[in-house]
């Protein structure tokens, strides 16, 4: 967590700089050199530096909360990624504006200022956060035979692709919710001026990015009850069933309800995803596996709103239906992908026996460690 909080404040310092560069000081800011020479710094420090930093911290967190609460993890993690969409909204709407304000405008002051909180934050934050693995919360640990399964390729393989085809759907819809809250508002009232549309479009994103976070939280919450990978199945396969239906829905406040619900269940899918990848290969490896499945996320956030978009630009009479039965196809070879993992899930949960305290290979549920082998389906 050090090295993340160094990483994140360090890329937005880079970025000040090169904000600073290109405010003139060292040439007019319309020279190509000077310009290129400022966005690259930029670039680097906010997008590479500060990237590295937001996502190492970001994994780092998710698997050391589910390490510290085995027993409620996709509430824990749900908090964590429900902070993780709250945190961006807030930055947006409140401290950005507010750091500007302080700064009189002056962007790489802001930049300043905004590095300087976050520094005091993560130095204090990061006394308090060690992994429960090096600590006494090992002892409380309870070993499962996700502990022992090594995750094989096309295990990942199905897990990047379920992260992907979700992603696919809710971060392209979202780039798409102005515009198709505004073509269903004006076909419900022809009578509506363009800022009353815009009006409109902006509230369904904004109701849309609260649903978002909450559903972070409570599916993740759910999956504790009813498992992780039944929520899946019920999110991915629900979402589809509404992506279906959307086509033929002209009522506003219908599509806004519609809408909220597939975006609640976005979100839910990146809050339970990283307990779903606890439970089947164990706490210690969740960071590094929850990390190569966040490749399918930034994957479908690089491809998924340019090609909507495209097809928004290019079939403006048509695009509508075709994202809305693009995004039910993804999720619904989601949902397979899903109920796909049903069976490993169920074994990789299972308490391993403890062993007796005289040394014995006999377990405390009378098998031994070959009979208990011998009892797992084949990996």
């Amino acid at each position: 967590m050090k090295r993340s909080a160094k990483f994140f404040v360090a890329g937005y310092l880079i970025a000040a700089l090169g904000l600073y560069l290109g405010s003139g000081v060292i040439g007019d800011i319309s020279s190509p050199a000077v310009s290129r020479l400022s966005f690259i710094i930029l670039a680097l420090g906010y997008g590479v530096i500060g990237g590295i930093g937001l996502g190492t911290g970001y994994v780092t967190s998710v698997s050391t909360v589910a390490g510290w609460f085995p027993d409620k993890k996709g509430f824990a993690t749900g908090m964590i990624v429900m902070g993780f969409g709250i945190g961006a909204l807030f930055m947006s709407k409140v401290f950005a504006p507010f750091s500007m304000q302080l700064a009189s405008n002056n962007v790489a002051v802001a930049f300043l200022l905004i590095a300087g909180v976050f520094a005091v934050i993560m130095v204090l934050a990061c006394r308090y956060i060690y992994s429960p693995h090096a600590a006494a919360g090992l002892l409380h640990h309870k070993p499962t035979e996700a502990d022992n399964y090594e995750p094989l390729l096309h295990q990942r393989i199905r897990l990047w692709l379920i992260c992907f085809t979700y992603s696919l759907a809710g971060l392209g819809i979202i780039s798409l919710l102005s515009p198709l809250m505004q073509n269903v508002s004006l076909a419900a009232n022809p009578g509506r001026s363009a800022a009353e549309l815009a009006a409109v479009g902006a509230t369904l994103i904004a109701i849309a990015s609260i649903g978002n976070s909450v559903g972070r939280l409570s599916w993740a919450w759910i999956s504790d009850v009813i498992g992780r990978v039944n929520v899946f199945i019920i999110m991915l396969g629900t979402s589809a069933v509404v992506f279906l239906i959307l086509p033929q829905v002209a009522s506003p406040i219908i599509f806004s309800i519609l809408i909220c619900y597939v975006i609640a269940s976005y979100g839910g899918c990146f809050g339970t995803i990283p307990s779903l990848i606890s439970d089947l290969y164990g706490a210690k490896r969740m960071s590094t596996l929850h990390g190569l499945v966040l490749t399918g996320w930034a994957t479908a956030g690089l491809t998924a709103p340019p090609f909507f978009g495209y097809l928004y630009d290019k079939f403006p009479d048509h695009a509508a239906n075709y994202v809305y039965y693009i995004c039910a196809g993804a999720l619904l070879f989601s949902t397979a992908l899903a109920f796909s993992f049903k069976h490993l899930h169920k074994h990789c949960i299972m308490l391993i026996p403890a062993m007796p305290s005289d040394g014995s290979k006999t377990p405390l549920g009378g098998l031994t460690a070959d009979e208990v082998l011998d009892e797992s389906p084949t990996r």
